[in-house]
């Protein structure tokens, strides 16, 4: 199988934009291959709470494909890196996990991993991430019981709703020891197998950790329809630009939506209203949807701090306090699992008049604000991160560009504005390169001998190497602006087209109204 395509393709990108970085595990006998583009660093500074190892083009496609996602503010799978899998030992797969980690610059590790039922990557994710809460994947746990599905039909939905659907770890080991009974799978190995490790993928057992899924069908492979079985070397990078512009769009679209169009809301609350106006709109359905069910769910007062939340004495246990700041825990553990508080919760924030959601309570990462400059924070931008400060200052003026160009008006504003803008960019870098040189006025004897005409070989050494550097930091700059300057291009057409787009629509909606 011949790499050649793949890696003359990530050479280029890297000579394109420096930021672009990629490694090889074994140069000489190549072995595992990764490769991030800026976007993905960018994508992980925001919504790096949590990480999928997805592995399903491994068995599926012929190309040993391998992928680093999460999920935006939106639920959809989000890029931070791939690779080829070319050698699955542990090593191997300890080495691919450092590279993705460093090439995500400054950030800390993901605090939760889902990934791949397979003891060789459990164990060297381990051995990367110790401090991370490893999850097994459902739909590769699902995938390796196929054979079990098809021979015993019902079996699939039984599983699901013992695993999804049970609230504790006595009533899923009842429910697990009925349905495999029921269908005669007691000596299926696969079976007792994951049943064996099931406090890493049973909801139940890791529900007091974050995952970032707004529901259980919400697992999308970012690759998915892109990468398959038909896809070759030679096909792979083509494809993966196709998914990466997808669902750079579909985000757009959100962002958009998002923005620009307020939900209904199907109560006069204040607290239904706050999280339209915070929410994205997919947050904001699921939301609402746990809000609207407040009133099926009774409050019973247990204690001065202890509630039940639900029918007939069954239901959940919250816990609330609001001494210094109101607090709520719930036994369901939705909001640790989500970050979308619960309907039991909500019961109880009703019960007690608390009418607007606590801070603590709106994620930011769920947010329309979760990709705003407020994220960063200023560790986030030393000289050892350079690039997310390049990719920070990039996204906001891409930003910027778009909001002057919708309007003369706003147009000449914005020139106006950057105009200011570039006047201090330039008074603080002539600040910084004057702190520079008044922190070399200093010269020692050598270099007054040089000054007064004499020739110093370390000090032109010195100077040559200086301004091989500075030249050299000038040009990648350079090819920062042209990549900035490109995408800025690229965004204001895709508006322009947009824009286009709605004034059709509404020029035909004029037509068939006047004909009606």
């Amino acid at each position: 199988m011949s790499l050649e395509h793949v890696l003359n393709y990530l050479k280029r990108k890297h000579l394109e934009n420096p930021s672009f970085s990629y490694a090889l595990e074994d140069e000489d006998n190549v072995g595992n291959v990764f490769w991030a583009d800026p976007t993905c660093r960018l994508n992980y500074t925001h919504f790096g709470d949590t990480l999928v190892f997805d592995t399903t083009y491994l068995r599926n496609s012929q190309v040993p494909f391998a992928a680093f996602t999460g999920f935006n503010h939106h639920g959809h799978p989000l890029l931070f890196g791939c690779a080829l899998i070319l050698n699955q030992s542990q090593s191997s797969f300890a080495w691919l996990f450092h590279s993705w980690l460093q090439a995500m610059s400054s950030p800390p590790p993901p605090p939760s991993i889902t990934l791949e039922p397979d003891p060789v990557i459990h164990l060297a994710a381990s051995q990367v991430f110790p401090q991370a809460r490893l999850r097994f994947s459902l739909p590769l746990i699902m995938e390796k019981l196929a054979h079990v599905f098809g021979s015993h039909p019902g079996f699939q939905s039984e599983f699901l709703s013992c695993v999804r659907e049970t609230e504790t770890v006595g009533e899923f080991e009842g429910a697990w020891d009925s349905v495999v009974r029921r269908y005669c799978l007691e000596e299926d190995h696969w079976l007792q197998s994951i049943y064996n490790v099931r406090q890493q993928w049973v909801p139940v057992f890791i529900k007091d950790t974050f995952f970032g899924e707004l529901s259980s069908e919400n697992s999308n492979s970012f690759f998915h329809g892109f990468v398959d079985g038909s896809t070759t070397m030679e096909m792979v990078m083509a494809r993966y630009e196709e998914a990466v512009e997808s669902w750079r769009v579909k985000e757009l679209r959100a962002d958009y939506e998002s923005t620009n169009s307020t939900p209904v809301l199907k109560t006069a609350s204040p607290m239904e209203k706050q999280a339209a106006g915070l929410y994205t709109r997919a947050a904001f359905l699921k939301f609402q949807e746990e809000f609207l069910e407040v009133s099926a769910n009774p409050v019973s007062k247990m204690s001065d701090s202890t509630y039940r939340v639900g029918k007939f004495g069954q239901g959940h246990t919250v816990e609330f306090e609001s001494l210094e700041e109101v607090k709520a825990n719930c036994s369901c553990r939705m909001f640790e699992y989500s970050g979308i508080v619960c309907r039991h919760i909500l019961a109880v924030f009703s019960a007690r008049n608390v009418f607007t959601l606590p801070s603590r309570y709106l994620l930011r990462r769920w947010t329309k604000e979760a990709k705003s400059s407020g994220e960063f924070s200023n560790s986030g931008c030393q000289e050892s991160s350079l690039t997310v400060c390049y990719d920070n200052l990039r996204q906001e003026a891409t930003k910027y560009v778009e909001e002057g160009a919708k309007s003369i008006q706003v147009y000449k504003a914005a020139v106006v504005a950057l105009d200011e803008a570039a006047k201090k960019v330039a008074a603080a870098s002539s600040k910084t390169r004057g702190g520079a040189t008044n922190g070399d006025s200093y010269q020692s004897d050598e270099t007054q001998e040089t000054a007064n005409g004499m020739y110093h070989p370390l000090q032109c050494q010195g100077e040559k190497e200086r301004t091989i550097l500075e030249l050299t930091a000038e040009l990648e700059r350079t090819g920062q602006r042209c990549e900035a300057y490109r995408a800025n291009l690229l965004s204001i057409l895709r508006d322009m087209e947009e824009h286009k787009f709605q004034l059709s629509l509404k020029v035909q909606n004029a037509r068939l109204s006047l004909k009606e």
